[in-house]
């Protein structure tokens, strides 16, 4: 499935319903922005995100797009099912950004909790 945004398609590998399912590199590794993350939320009710690894300093800017992505998420208060090598706090723990980083690790926590899960608008 292709979502148009800003005059292009961005490519979503799989989808089911309400449900996208990418790859880390597919999201994180590419030269997307917020405006794209935007467009992911206001289409699906739930992201499922694969395998992201651990990030050090010469990743800095998949780390960046991975907090991008997460604020975006978490903002659409869309629900977010991911796997990762290592739990969110160690995901990036050395580079530029890993201050800003820990919002995400925040919102990652949070978005796995009863409260964040049961009180999602139904979409």
């Amino acid at each position: 499935m292709a979502l148009p945004v800003k005059g292009r398609s961005l490519v979503v590998p799989r989808t089911a319903r309400r449900v996208a399912w990418f790859g880390f590199a597919e999201l994180c590794e590419k030269p997307l922005a917020a405006v794209d993350y935007l467009a992911i939320a206001d289409r699906f009710a739930v992201v499922i995100l694969e395998a992201i690894p651990r990030l050090g300093p010469a990743e800095r800017d998949a780390a960046r797009r991975l907090n991008i992505l997460i604020d975006t998420l978490y903002e659409a208060h869309t629900l977010l099912i991911a796997s990762a090598a290592v739990p969110p706090d160690e995901i990036y723990t050395a580079g530029d950004g890993t201050v800003e980083f820990q919002r995400t690790v925040s919102r990652l926590i949070e978005m796995q909790s009863e409260d964040y899960i049961a009180n999602r608008p139904r979409r």
